[in-house]
């Protein structure tokens, strides 16, 4: 009798795997069962793990040898019964949000909020930090951004949202009122020492010391609840703020994040490696779901068992779509294509040329960095030939821009603009000054940024326009004041882009939204809106279940 047991995943990437404990011993059978693609052999146990997907696959293979029998794990998952009371805060929080505080409650362990951008899951995690207050004795909730300047909006929300007090890690302010964040080792020497403050806010380059986790272990503050913001940027698991990541322990670790996977499916790892939702090491993960191929055979050519993935991602995380649960306005996205004038064709062309020669100088096949850089330079061409030469300041794209703000500002409407580099946003707001437009890029510090916002969000200023990197300000900040948003050019990955639309799109906004994406004809601009495409498949089907026939995958 062989018997085949579902039990907790161990080494195998998943909720749940599939366990062969080998009795016997068969040469064949064995070597067999280790070269089959995600299984994992422990030598102390003698026994097998397979992802749960290759059931069939094993069970049809090991019939031939004896009869099989299959134990199930057994369901652990209770039914809760939470009394919350939504009436006790400051303002009452939307059904979806009060969900959140329930599984939150409800869930003694890691997990990840997965909501669509611009859902408020900075207010369903205050809300649900007040409530364990109350009811467990809380004593601190420590929140570490996955963005630097969005410590300043977690402040600015906890002060509007909360009845608890909270304090940037760091922070001082000088006589006259500016505010500035102190050097590394005194944010260490403040954490060490007892601090009054329930909210404790950080950003992840804090995590950068290798001091910093022993330094939270021997704290006097007792932490029962951590809060990773814009979880999808910890992504690398040998830098070394994702190493102290995973050393930061809590009763409650949260994940919170849009966009869980961006380019590949290994970008959920560290999300779900620190919320204690997989023991896999980040080698097998890699190579449970990706398809390696190519040069060097370390391509990824596809992916392939997604659907384990899927239920992973799914048993420990919750995510909610603003078309589920909020009655927004309508949003309509328009690409819109224009043609360089003859000087800047001219430009562009001679560029790529040189680019081409460049490539073919080198002596090895080009790295991804070498790629990006080159192409990099026909995409600033295609938003602004000034960036790099001084040839011509042509730009169909900002002159399109701007007949398009004329007619937006005409109506009485007020519209965002996001580029991708400096010199083309600098360059549309120079233009764009006459609607009283405000700059935000990689040189305006925090105080800058909040300034420029509140100028934007009065109607009484005068300001119709806010030109900005996508970079600064796609993540993290509200503008819904504005109800147009147009991309001088877009990100280079969708969750970059979905990101930037929803500071438009999201709660607060009342009038129909619409996103204007300029594309230049002919050039490096439609490839990259063809990758943004193919990653937006990958992220659909592995966390919202949607199929596309732009996804590579062999599932199996």
């Amino acid at each position: 009798m062989i018997t085949l047991q579902e039990g907790k995943s161990k080494k195998v990437p998943g909720s749940s795997s599939i366990f062969f404990k080998m009795d016997f011993y068969d040469p064949y059978v064995f070597g067999f069962l280790v070269q089959s693609d995600g299984s994992v052999y422990d030598k102390a146990s003698k026994t097998f793990e397979f992802p749960i997907n290759h059931f069939y696959f094993v069970s049809d293979f090991l019939l031939h040898y004896g009869d099989v029998t299959f134990i199930p794990m057994k369901d652990s998952c209770g039914k809760f019964d939470i009394e919350f009371s939504p009436k006790d805060y400051k303002y009452p929080p939307y059904k979806h949000q009060v969900e959140a505080i329930e599984y939150g409650l409800a869930r003694e362990q890691g997990w990840l909020l997965l909501d669509d951008c611009g859902l408020g899951k900075t207010v369903s995690m205050l809300y649900l930090a007040e409530e364990l207050h109350k009811r467990e004795g809380l004593e601190h909730c420590f929140i570490v951004c996955g963005v630097n300047g969005l410590k300043y909006t977690w402040q600015d929300e906890i002060h509007k949202y909360s009845n608890l007090d909270c304090c940037i890690l760091g922070e001082k302010v000088s006589r006259n009122g500016k505010k500035s964040i102190v050097s590394i080792p005194e944010r260490l020497a403040i954490l060490k020492n007892k601090i009054d403050e329930f909210f404790v806010i950080t950003n992840i380059e804090t995590l950068q010391s290798k001091d910093f986790a022993d330094t939270f272990k021997k704290s006097k503050n007792k932490f029962d609840m951590i809060v990773l913001d814009e979880a999808h940027h910890a992504k690398n698991p040998s830098s070394q703020s994702v190493k102290t990541l995973m050393k930061l322990k809590a009763k409650r670790c949260i994940a919170l994040t849009g966009t869980v996977i961006m380019n590949v499916p290994e970008n959920a790892y560290v999300p779900l490696k620190w919320t204690g939702n997989t023991t896999s090491n980040y080698s097998d993960f890699k190579h449970l779901f990706n398809v390696y191929g190519g040069f060097g055979g370390k391509q990824i050519l596809g992916f392939k068992n997604l659907d384990i993935l899927q239920e992973l991602i799914s048993s420990c995380s919750l995510r909610r779509l603003k078309s589920q649960v909020l009655d927004l306005p309508p949003k309509t996205y328009r690409t819109e294509y224009v043609e360089m004038g003859r000087e800047q064709r001219r430009v562009y062309e001679e560029v790529e040329e040189g680019v081409l020669a460049e490539l073919d100088l080198l002596d090895h096949k080009p790295s991804v960095i070498e790629e990006i850089t080159i192409n990099m330079r026909l995409r600033q061409i295609t938003a602004f030939p000034g960036s790099i030469s001084t040839a011509t300041t042509q730009s169909a794209k900002l002159d399109r821009l701007c007949e398009l703000v004329d007619d937006i500002v005409a109506q009485g409407d007020k519209v965002v603009v996001f580029g991708t580099f400096k010199s083309a946003v600098k360059e549309a707001y120079r233009r764009l000054e006459k609607y009283g437009a405000v700059l935000c890029t990689g040189d305006s510090n925090d105080d800058e940024i909040n300034r420029n916002k509140k100028i934007f969000d009065d109607d009484k200023s005068g300001c119709k326009v806010f030109c900005a990197t996508w970079q600064k300000m796609g993540t993290g900040h509200t503008l819904t004041s504005a109800n147009y948003l147009i991309f001088i050019d877009t990100p280079w990955t969708r969750a970059d882009y979905d990101q930037a639309t929803d500071r438009i799109y999201r709660i607060g906004q009342t009038k129909p939204v619409f996103i204007i994406n300029l594309v230049t004809k002919d050039s490096y601009d439609e490839r990259v809106a063809e990758i943004v495409e193919q990653k937006e498949a990958l992220s659909g089907f592995v966390v919202d279940k949607k199929t596309s026939e732009k996804l590579n995958m062999e599932n199996g």
